[in-house]
């Protein structure tokens, strides 16, 4: 037994020793220096990053290829809060002998008061070597954001003469957000340059930042056929709404959770870029794939009331809270080939029911000065709840019975009621 023992203690302190040796030579690679390519452009790299530095500009190198090859090599430019890249930037880099073709948020898809008409949205540089400059601009949302290169009707034309196209572009084939990140300073072949702190969260956002502006002009249009309710009541409805968005943002960011906005609130935020006042509650969607333990938990942490849960986390699950007198929705969607849905329960009858969306994907967008997500096919994800009369308000609806996409779904047996039908309030 003795022996036995002793190997096993030997065998350890063998294993041990190895993975030494290897963490040890892992950390000579890493702080061997590293040879620069030949084709690294050094100088173009460093003229651009000094440049920036001297006008103010905040420059970040966001871009996961070593080397730039056919596609420009991209970098992000931060400028001072509420301002804009000055012309000084183009003047300064054409005196570095760039040749440079600058991109305008010219005609974007929506209008928006927060970003300058005509601001520079980006940068192609080239003396050497193809560089993009990508512009953040800070939103009221308190987030950054990037234009898309449609909304220059001369892009195409610029590009070409860079040896580009519209699809060869990594950044700004579509209008992003990403939320406020922190920066480092690190090496790129010798040359000194900032990169976003976390890189693999920047990286995570930046493979789902699209953004849509919700619209504003359809908004107008709505109030001006049906009016603006603008009542005492009607308008503390609405901050308490955004408060109980605000407070559920922040619960299920800090638990990596993705949510969108859906049904009544999604409806008011694609017609009229609101809450719709007599609507009284706050409904938001969540994939059953981000299910989190943690959910219930935290919201109860954090002042909310648990006022109904319905279904189980494989099948229909539906979760309601009360907070400052106002109800938030949390339905769970599933995916069932070129559908998904979510389901809803009559709690005095057992009775089950499904809501059927065409497939879809998400996007970011600004709702009430937050950043949420939307389903990117959202007038599509409107019309199977609301059908083709969306546009015009109703007053009087049934959540079992109105909805275009409804169907039955059976019942739960009654022996399961106690754990799939749970009603607190």
């Amino acid at each position: 037994m003795r022996v036995r023992k002793r190997s096993a203690i030997h065998l350890c302190l063998a294993g041990g020793l190895l993975l030494l040796i290897a963490q040890l030579a892992l950390l000579c690679v890493l702080l061997r220096p590293t040879a620069r390519p030949a084709d690294f452009p050094a100088a173009d790299v460093a003229a651009l990053s000094n440049t920036s530095a001297t006008l103010g500009l905040h420059l970040l190198l966001a871009d996961t290829r070593v080397l730039p090859g056919a596609c420009p090599l991209t970098f992000v430019a931060l400028p001072r809060a509420g301002g804009t890249v000055k012309d000084d930037f183009v003047y300064a880099m054409q005196e570095k002998n760039f040749d440079i073709a600058v991109v305008y948020n010219v005609k974007p898809r929506e209008l928006t008061t927060d970003i300058p008409p005509r601001s520079p949205i980006g940068y192609f540089l080239k003396r050497s070597a193809l560089l993009q400059v990508v512009v953040f601009y800070e939103r009221e949302g308190n987030y950054w954001w990037h234009g898309s290169i449609d909304s220059d009707p001369d892009a195409a034309l610029k590009l070409k003469e860079f040896g580009l196209s519209i699809d060869s572009l990594d950044f700004m084939r579509t209008e992003g957000a990403y939320d406020k990140f922190e920066s480092t300073v690190s090496l790129a072949f010798g040359i000194p340059v900032n990169v976003p702190k976390d890189s693999i969260q920047f990286l995570r956002e930046k493979s789902s930042s699209q953004f849509i502006e919700c619209n504003m002009t359809r908004a107008k249009e709505f109030h001006q056929l049906y009016g603006k309710n603008i009542t005492q009541e009607s308008i503390k409805f609405s901050h308490k709404a955004w408060k109980l968005l605000s407070r559920a943002k922040t619960i299920l960011d800090k638990l990596n959770v993705r949510f969108w906005l859906s049904s009544g609130t999604c409806l008011g935020y694609y017609r009229q870029c609101s809450i719709i006042p007599h609507s009284k509650d706050v409904d938001i969607g969540i994939f059953i794939t981000d299910f989190n333990e943690k959910i219930l938990p935290e919201f109860i942490a954090h002042g909310f009331t648990l006022k109904h849960w319905f279904g189980k986390i494989n099948d229909s699950l539906e979760m309601s809270f009360m907070n400052s007198g106002i109800k938030l929705d949390l339905f769970f969607f599933y995916e069932d080939g070129p559908w998904i849905w979510n389901g809803g329960t009559q709690a005095r009858s057992g009775r089950k029911f499904r809501f059927l969306f065409p497939r879809f994907t998400l996007c970011w967008t600004e709702f009430l000065e937050l950043k949420v997500r939307v389903p990117c096919e959202t007038k599509a994800y409107v019309e199977a709840n609301y059908g083709s009369d969306w546009f015009k308000p109703v007053s009087q609806w049934d959540w079992k019975s109105s909805p275009h996409n409804v169907q039955e779904d059976g019942a739960w047996p009654q022996h399961e009621w106690p754990q799939v039908i749970r009603v607190y309030a």
